[in-house]
Order: C-alpha cells, then structure tokens, then sequence
C-alpha cells in the first residue's frame, strides 16, 4: 500500500541487501568459474581479469532494477514494496 508520508521502511537497508546477496552470488560463481577455468590449463592474469570483470557487470546490471525499484517505492513511500524486496534478499 502506498502512503503519501515519507517511508518508515528502510530503504538503505533494502539496498544493502540486495548488493550484499548480489556480492555474494557473484564471489561463490566466480571463484567456482576461476577454479573450474584453471583445472582446464593454465589462465592467465589478463584471463581472470576478464571474468571478474564480467561477473561484477553481470551483477550489476541486475541489480539495478531492483535497486531503481526500490529508490521509486522509498520516494512514494511504497513500504509493502520495499519491505518485499527485503524479504526476497534475505
């Protein structure tokens, strides 16, 4: 439900979590990448370079929805929504 007030619900704290379970994702796939490519031959540093720098645009560009998401519902003081998003970085 919307409300015209300003949001009681956090939504630095939404954000938070959202980034927090986005880095964690990408730390888990990308180390499991980089063994994975290793065991295969040997990777170069320009090589890992490279996939660590896709995993961080991947994770970033789709976080940033949820991220706009969130900064349109803290703006209509949208808590059900902010508190959703919470609930589903959990």
């Amino acid at each position: 439900m919307s409300r015209s007030t300003e949001s009681p619900v956090d939504v630095d704290e939404a954000v938070a979590r959202i980034n927090s379970r986005g880095a964690k994702i990408q730390q888990e796939q990308l180390e499991q990448t980089l063994s994975q490519l290793q065991q295969d031959g040997d990777l170069t540093a320009a090589q890992r370079l490279a996939v660590e720098q896709l995993s961080e645009r991947l994770v970033e560009r789709l976080l940033a929805v949820p991220r706009a998401s969130l900064q349109d519902a803290a703006k209509n003081a949208d808590d059900e929504r902010i508190e959703t998003a919470i609930s589903l970085f959990e």
